[in-house]
């Protein structure tokens, strides 16, 4: 029985499974493509797509779904995408596919299901269109426009297949196309109607305006539409404010603006005057901001007891509107009020810190304030001693000062304005007694030389009694010297000094302090001690070179150098001529001049000199340690010179004398002249010029040499070879003037070398002739300049 029942099951499930498939091989499971098929897909787009499929048979069981599957990879099954569609019967459907992507390749098969599986059609495939900018069908046409404000907006259809990641309305008053390089409003995103607000237009101007929409793949714009704003008016419906909290110089008004006038209101608040029943923004006023609505405003600085006109006002671009006028009276002043003096702080013997505080002004300005105390009376004013801390109401501070020590002092604060002095309440308050100063400090002994130093120090606090004395004591005997001992007086009062201590002996230990001294006594400060340099020989000691030197004197000098405390007793410059290091007891020279602080020069004149003799010469200084000198310097004196010597290139002619240009007393100087003629036959020259300026005196013969030289180029005349000549190493000879020549004629025989024979002088006689002297009798020769006469050159000593 068992085995009966178990075959018939078997044939109920094959009957069942052959209900469906046919029980053909071309419908068994599994193979169904006769079953369903997939038809052609249509009207695909970025993200949409339409597919139809068809069911043939559903092997005698009902469908329970058919649909559409799909993806971007081979066989789609419906564990994937699917659209199903909403009736499962036999025959053909439509499926709309959505939310597809972009330029993408999709597969799809039909499907139907029953109650023994699901069967598929055959694979199709399409691709999506790609994504393009958005599509707007129009701009909305500008509404509600006022001078400085329109209402637009536009209507975004398509997004493209690419989300809308902006919109809005660009516009232009300028630009026919505008873009979203020009303003723009940004209205969201999306598809579909927005509307955009423009503001901040210019009153009476045509614009352009373009709705716009943005995706990834860029930006698209709708049609073009234009507008003109409105004319602008001044504001319109401008209201003051009722006057509240009114004192004698403030009071609180306002207004209230309900219609800019289509421009922008860039100013407002309220004007006031005493003296017109209609202030304009000429008047004082306020400015409280912008635009349109309420407003409060703080009138400050008004005169007590004083009737003034106020009004609101409005300003935008075509002008001023006001509103209407009210008129209030301030509040008569008084005396400043509510003053309170603080507690008395910082009190020393001469100095306190007070100070108070004003509540207020009594309606005019406080132009003093400050606290007044006195020792005579519980009552001080402003007679008594005060101070004055500014103006105005608040807390000040105040310094009190001048006290005596030991005293009781009456405070009270006071306030000052126009109507008046005002006080507060007295407190008291006794200063601390005096005593020596305090805080007294030595400086460390500085600049220490033999006999001098600087000491100093510091003193922080005067006792209470003003310091009339401070500065250092010293000894060289006590460790705790007092005033009765060396000391400086460096001023009075607290605070830093410094003192020169002089007159020290060297090498010596001193003890120093600091002091100050008031009324009370003299406090010192602890002691310090140093000692004084040993005492050394001069130095910086330089010597001069030695000048103006003739056969028996010479002009030496040096230097040297004297530092504080230091007394040199001599110095000068000492000489040999037979030692090169010269000392104080050979020959010297004593300076006379005391010295100074510093380095020190001098000049010595040598004398009792030997002719054509080397001499040493040292400068020296001395004082308590001994004797210093500078480096040795040396110089020769001259030979004694007489005429018809050889000397410096040449041979002397004349010794100048007494009278004679060129002459210096105590000295040697004349004329070399050259040991032979410079010519036998030469021109004066420039016959027919006028050589102007020449002489015939001693000393002149090089000026007027220079003269005829530059006077005459013509090249071997007389002048011009004397200029020329270069003879014995010297380059300075000229043509003699004819009382020089005169003297060659005199020492002719002495000199050497001439003919008996006329020479040339350099002293013309007129434009065509000069002087001359005969060489045979002395005699003065005037020639004519061509004719050729000997020349003898000569030059300075």
């Amino acid at each position: 029985m068992k085995i009966k029942k178990y075959f018939k099951t078997i044939i109920a499930i094959v009957i069942s499974t052959c209900a469906f498939n046919s029980c053909t091989d071309e419908f068994e499971y599994g193979k169904t493509q006769n079953a369903v098929k997939t038809l052609e897909s249509s009207n695909i787009l970025q993200t949409t797509a339409l597919v139809s499929g068809t069911v043939i048979t559903d092997n005698g069981s009902n469908l329970s779904a058919r649909g559409i599957c799909y993806g971007t990879s081979k066989n789609p099954n419906t564990s994937g995408l699917k659209k199903t569609d909403v009736t499962a019967t036999l025959g053909t459907f439509t499926c709309a596919l959505n939310n597809l992507s972009p330029s993408t390749t999709y597969y799809a098969r039909a499907y139907a299901s029953n109650n023994l599986g699901t069967a598929y059609g055959n694979e199709i495939a399409f691709t999506t269109q790609a994504a393009t900018v958005p599509i707007l069908s129009s701009t909305t046409d500008a509404n509600q426009v006022t001078a400085t404000s329109g209402n637009t907006g536009g209507t975004i259809t398509n997004s493209g297949a690419s989300n809308v990641i902006s919109r809005g309305v660009c516009y232009s008053s300028t630009v026919t196309s505008p873009t979203t390089l020009d303003p723009k409003t940004n209205n969201g995103t999306g598809i579909g109607s927005f509307t955009s607000s423009l503001i901040g237009l210019t009153p009476n101007t045509t614009y352009y305006i373009r709705a716009y929409a943005t995706n990834s793949i860029g930006t698209a714009y709708a049609d073009v539409k234009s507008f003109r704003t409105t004319t602008a008016t001044v504001p319109i419906g401008v209201k003051t404010t009722a006057l509240s909290f009114t004192t004698q110089t403030t009071t609180i008004g306002g207004g209230n603006i309900y219609n800019d006038g289509g421009a922008t209101i860039s100013s407002r608040g309220v004007c006031w005057s005493n003296t017109t029943t209609s202030p304009t923004i000429t008047s004082p006023k306020t400015i409280d901001g912008t635009g349109i609505g309420a407003f409060t405003s703080s009138i400050t600085s008004l005169t007590p007891r004083t009737t003034y006109y106020v009004r609101a006002y409005a300003t935008n671009s075509a002008g001023t509107a006001y509103g209407d006028t009210f008129s209030f009276t301030t509040v008569s002043a008084t005396v400043p009020t509510g003053i309170t003096t603080n507690s008395v702080s910082s009190i020393t013997q001469t100095t306190a810190i007070g100070g108070g505080n004003i509540n207020a002004d009594g309606g005019a300005t406080i132009t003093s304030r400050g606290v007044c105390w006195s020792n005579t009376t519980s009552s001080p004013t402003i007679s008594n001693s005060s101070t004055n801390n500014g103006s105005g109401t608040g807390s000040f501070s105040s310094s009190l000062t001048g006290l005596t020590p030991s005293t009781t002092y009456y405070v009270r604060a006071y306030a000052t304005n126009s109507v008046g002095t005002a006080y507060s309440s007295t407190t008291s308050f006794t200063t601390s007694s005096a005593t020596v100063p305090t805080g007294i400090t030595t400086n460390p002994v500085s600049s220490i030389t033999q006999t001098t130093a600087i000491g100093g120090g510091n003193i922080n606090a005067d006792g209470g009694a003003t310091i009339i004395s401070r500065g250092v004591c010293w000894s060289n005997t006590t460790s705790s010297p007092t005033i009765s001992n060396s000391s400086t007086n460096n001023g009075s009062g607290t605070g830093s000094f410094s003192s020169s201590l002089t007159s020290l002996p060297p090498s010596t230990t001193y003890y120093v302090r600091a002091y100050a001294t008031n009324s009370v006594g003299t406090a010192y400060s602890s002691t310090t001690s140093f000692t004084t340099s040993s005492a050394t020989v001069p130095t910086g000691i330089t010597t001069n070179s030695v000048s103006s030197i003739t056969q028996t004197t010479a002009i030496g000098g040096g230097g040297f150098t004297l530092t504080v405390g230091e007394t040199i007793t001599e110095y000068g410059v000492c000489w040999s001529n037979t030692t090169s290091s010269p000392t104080v007891l050979n020959s010297k020279k004593i300076g006379l001049a005391p010295p100074g602080i510093g380095f020190n020069t001098f000049s010595s004149t040598l004398t009792g000199l030997t002719a054509n003799t080397t001499y040493y010469v040292r400068a020296y200084a001395t004082n308590s340690a001994g004797t210093a000198y500078g480096t040795t310097v040396t110089f020769t004196t001259p030979q004694n010179l007489v005429v018809g010597q050889s000397y410096q290139g040449g041979i002397i002619a004349y010794i100048f004398a007494a009278g004679d240009s060129g002459y210096v007393s105590g000295q040697t100087h004349g004329l070399i002249v050259t040991t032979s003629n410079q010519s036998t036959g030469a021109q004066w020259g420039c016959s027919g010029t006028n050589i102007s300026g020449t002489s015939s005196s001693i000393g002149t013969g090089l000026a007027n040499t220079t003269a005829i030289v530059s006077g005459c180029t013509t090249s071997g005349i007389a002048a011009r070879i004397c200029s020329d000549l270069v003879s014995g190493g010297y380059s300075d000879w000229y043509l003699p003037s004819y009382y020089e020549l005169q003297k060659l004629y005199l020492n002719r025989s002495i000199i050497g070398g001439f003919t008996s024979t006329s020479y040339w002088s350099s002293y013309q006689y007129s434009s065509t002739m000069a002087y001359g002297i005969s060489f045979v009798n002395g005699g003065a020769v005037s020639n004519t300049k061509t004719t050729p006469l000997y020349v003898r050159a000569i030059r300075k000593f």
